[in-house]
């Protein structure tokens, strides 16, 4: 090899002027010549738009991008998600989520964060995406090969011998997202969401699309299943077609170490994260024996965090990559970590608020008839939407401690949080799927003021500057909630309508209420939050 190529990725033309003639940061290779030469290599990325199209849209680091590939999918996929457990039941559902978590967990081994590691470098060379490539492909070989001998003893501990085949099946995804997962990534560093608006929506749309047919024809949890693996599989296949990256098998032990160093820190904190987000299911799933039970559960969590998860991505897709750029600028870091603040939650709250307050009537219209049982319940779903909201929010926090170097914050905070939590799911789970999710409440109230202080010691925000960030998306959903209660109770109590009607009439108090309260206190936010979707953070 006579070069070390590096790999930044294009802006928007229909050709990559990717190689530079200066040394490379994380170049570890010095008897090889770093002299490189500018090549015009044609890029097979799906953007060579007409100059005109391109010029009238966002910019490709606006958030605009970064919602449309995350919220698009993340819309779609509610619908086939919804419309599966309204067909399947709370049942089906039940052995498929207690399958799935087992399955997410040993995911993040699978990749235990050398894709972040590329983010967050200044230069990436080839080698190292080929090496962090070569990493991944090892650790989803690795992880399969775990989950086959795992799987029993996962379906004993849960009690449901038909898990054993459900988690048999998914981990045949660990190899496939590998495939891609460098490639992902690559654009994330690149900031370029317009590319990666691509794969998440055809990952859906095929996903959603064979998980009906699979339902059809009475497969059950297997439409489920299926429908998992064709996203990962399809997610594979575009990532490649829109990222000009074409990895080989190299393993440069001093990039790789580098790499790992980073980024087993960050991967730490992201399984310690999920098992403290999941802890519930674990436990739930070993204490309350009926699937059913745990079906409503799960599905109420993921209504809950249909905007959750939504924004929470946009948190580590625009927020951590912005925020890295300027880790040498505190200050300048601080601004734009409490303008995400402010954006994100002048719409995380009020969705969070707003599933909250309606829960009572969304329930039977949402999910069905064969959910009818579960509609006294509803509290479950009004809690787990509070705390998702809070979640969300919080997590940004988590963003600006990995981009000024310090994920192992991420693994330190989620390890305190998951050994407070593992005593008080057990105890919850003795009451049910509603003391799961009353423990929550607990948990938020010693969070919150711990999530700040750490905040205040290692980023210098200090909770004035929180607040005067957080103050009007707060107020407003506040006004926002107390007319959608006052509406909700008139239409069940004063006027008798059914769910549907009254969820209607809710949801469209709830938005117009929001808009007037947010125009009176303060306009200026909107128009930033526009600047935002258009240009990015």
């Amino acid at each position: 090899m006579n070069h070390v190529k590096p790999l930044t990725g294009p802006r928007l033309s229909a050709t990559i002027m990717c190689w530079r003639s200066e040394r490379r940061a994380m170049t570890v290779e010095p008897q090889q010549t770093m002299e490189l030469q500018e090549q015009p290599i044609t890029a097979p990325r799906l953007l060579t738009l007409p100059g005109q199209i391109l010029r009238r849209l966002p910019g490709q680091e606006g958030a605009f991008w970064v919602l449309f590939a995350l919220a698009t999918p993340k819309l779609f996929g509610p619908i086939f998600t919804i419309g599966l457990r309204r067909f399947l039941g709370p049942g089906v559902a039940g052995v498929f989520d207690l399958a799935t978590a087992p399955y997410k967990l040993l995911d993040n081994f699978r990749n235990f964060g050398t894709g972040p590691a590329l983010v967050y470098e200044r230069e990436v060379s080839k080698s190292a995406a080929n090496t962090a490539w070569t990493l991944n492909m090892l650790f989803a070989v690795i992880v399969t090969l775990a989950a086959q001998l795992l799987a029993k003893p996962i379906a004993d501990f849960y009690g449901h011998p038909e898990i054993e085949g459900v988690f048999r099946l998914l981990s045949i995804a660990y190899v496939f997202a590998s495939i891609g997962s460098v490639h992902f990534y690559l654009l994330l560093r690149d900031l370029d969401f317009r590319a990666r608006s691509i794969p998440p929506l055809g990952q859906v749309i095929a996903a959603g699309d064979i998980a009906v047919l699979f339902a059809v024809w009475g497969f059950g949890t297997g439409a489920l299943v299926a429908r998992e693996l064709v996203s990962v599989i399809v997610g594979a296949i575009l990532l490649w077609a829109v990222y000009p990256f074409r990895p080989h098998l190299q393993l440069v032990p001093e990039l790789a170490w580098r790499l790992f160093k980073y980024g087993a820190w960050i991967g730490a904190g992201l399984t310690i994260l999920f098992l403290s987000q999941n802890i519930d299911i674990f436990v739930g799933g070993r204490v309350i024996r009926n699937k059913s039970d745990i079906g409503f559960y799960t599905t109420s969590w993921k209504l809950a965090f249909i905007a959750a998860s939504i924004f929470t991505l946009v948190a580590s897709s625009m927020v951590f990559p912005t925020l890295s750029r300027l880790r040498s600028d505190i200050a300048a870091l601080r601004t734009k970590l409490l303008k995400g603040i402010q954006q994100l939650g002048l719409v995380m709250f009020p969705a969070a608020a707003l599933l909250a307050v309606c829960a009572p009537v969304v329930v039977v219209p949402l999910l069905g008839e064969k959910w009818t049982h579960y509609r006294d319940s509803f509290l479950v779903l009004s809690l787990l939407a509070i705390y998702a909201g809070n979640r969300t929010m919080l997590s940004i926090f988590f963003e600006g401690y990995k981009a000024i170097g310090k994920p192992w914050l991420v693994w330190a905070y989620n390890s305190v949080k998951l050994a407070i939590m593992i005593p008080a799911m057990i105890y919850g789970a003795h009451h049910g799927i509603l003391g799961l999710a009353l423990t929550y409440i607990p948990v938020q109230i010693l969070e919150f003021p711990a999530a700040l202080f750490l905040a205040r010691r290692v980023l210098g925000v200090s909770l004035g500057s929180v607040w005067k960030a957080a103050s009007v998306p707060l107020m407003t959903t506040a006004v926002m909630a107390v007319a959608v209660i006052a509406v909700e109770l008139f239409c069940l109590k004063a006027l008798h309508l059914g769910d549907t009607f009254s969820l209607l009439f809710c949801v469209g108090t709830g938005l117009l209420v929001y808009v007037l309260a947010l125009l009176l206190l303060n306009r200026q936010i909107i128009s930033e939050a526009r600047g935002v979707l258009i240009k990015g953070l």
